[in-house]
């Protein structure tokens, strides 16, 4: 009984911790001290567990992954590359494409903040056409998370298929599909209102800064592709950026320097280590049965938990942290369909989250409506994660 009242607090001290804006890594040291110390087993496995996170070579590739995306992002914005690449696009691209494009290009970088550094760019083009504050949320909210189905160089999918001990590419693969419906989705919605125009921005086509622009982010997509270590590949697009952009040696310090955020990075070994520590203590099992018992279906508890969690924890990194060390050694699941639903429950929460960062502080910048807003997002969202559960339900048939 104790065992079962420490899983349960550990999982409401995350919440509790998050809420109040505690580091995610604290946080969910936290919960791997009450999960250890309730759960009855010698505190050796503390140790033990520390052990095994630091010797996983999936934790090294995650960290060095997630520190050097960060760089990326920000050695992209800080140098005026992604200025010019947006600048160059202008000319040839129509209002309605380049609106849905700028999200979607910061998003690719999965950038800190980016909501807020795509919103500016998209402000004077949807005003140009006369977009409400509620169509420009949608917009910057809704395209700045395309790539969760599709990007090589994204944290999110690389730490699911990590904790689910896929291949990335592998499961990137399954999930390409649903890339293409939240586009489509998101044009169809979008379309409504801002097919008043597909006239071109007035302004001069620069090629130069398109290809510059776009080189570092498509050398490390291809490279990582073509099954080069994910590491090896971000460090070869920063150093193109820097190239690019003729960066002084001193300026480049100084990018490195502020642009790797450790403490997401940190984050990651934090979510290995809970992960090891509920599978030593095995306190989550005997939960489990007791849910599992009750006569909820297995389908029914792959659906509905990770939704849950996607919407209370507010960040996909701290759904998958939560959710998948929790159900995938239980249920013993190895089916990449049933991970698949899993991973697009956390992702649809996510979405759908009141604390959704991105949604907050783009509603902010624009000042818009969010029950208005919501009007957009929630169909949207129903859409896609029904597709979503009915196609790998029929698939893993």
């Amino acid at each position: 009984m104790i065992s079962l009242i420490g899983v349960i607090l550990a999982f409401v001290i995350i919440f509790v911790l998050r809420a109040k804006n505690i580091d995610f890594s604290i946080t969910l040291l936290c919960a791997s001290l009450i999960i250890g110390v309730t759960s009855g087993k010698p505190f050796n496995i503390f140790l033990e567990s520390a052990i095994k996170t630091i010797a996983d070579i999936d934790t090294f590739n995650l960290f060095s992954a997630v520190a050097l995306i960060t760089l990326l992002g920000y050695s992209v914005k800080k140098t005026g590359l992604m200025t010019d690449l947006i600048n160059g696009l202008k000319g040839i691209l129509s209002s309605q494409v380049l609106l849905l494009l700028i999200p979607a290009l910061f998003g690719l970088l999965s950038m800190p903040g980016g909501a807020l550094m795509s919103a500016p760019f998209n402000d004077p083009e949807a005003n140009r056409i006369g977009l409400k504050p509620e169509h420009k949320t949608y917009i910057n909210v809704w395209f700045r998370h395309i790539w969760y189905w599709a990007s090589p160089i994204s944290p999110v999918p690389i730490l699911a298929s990590s904790l689910a001990g896929l291949n990335l590419q592998e499961f990137l693969y399954v999930q390409l599909p649903f890339f293409v419906v939240t586009i489509a989705i998101g044009f169809l919605i979008t379309r409504k209102f801002t097919n008043k125009t597909s006239e071109r921005n007035p302004s001069e086509i620069d090629y130069n800064n398109i290809l510059k622009g776009l080189a570092p982010i498509i050398s490390t997509i291809i490279l990582t592709i073509l099954g080069i270590p994910i590491w090896v590949g971000l460090i070869v697009g920063i150093v193109m950026v820097f190239i690019i952009k003729q960066v002084s040696l001193e300026s480049v310090t100084q990018i490195v320097k502020e642009g790797i955020r450790w403490d997401i990075a940190i984050s990651v070994v934090s979510i290995f280590y809970l992960r090891y520590i509920i599978i030593a203590a095995g306190s989550v099992n005997d939960l489990f049965q007791i849910i599992y018992g009750s006569g909820i279906s297995l389908t029914a508890l792959i659906i509905t938990i990770p939704l849950l969690v996607g919407i209370l924890s507010g960040t996909p990194t701290m759904g998958l942290g939560i959710v998948f060390p929790l159900l995938i050694p239980q249920f013993n699941i190895s089916s990449i369909h049933i991970i698949s639903i899993m991973y697009a429950g956390i992702i649809a929460g996510y979405l759908a989250s009141p604390m959704h960062l991105c949604l907050i502080l783009t509603n902010s910048f624009y000042k818009s409506d969010i029950r208005k807003v919501y009007r957009f997002i929630i169909p949207s969202i129903v859409a896609l994660y029904s597709i979503i559960v009915i196609s790998h339900l029929v698939l893993n048939a």
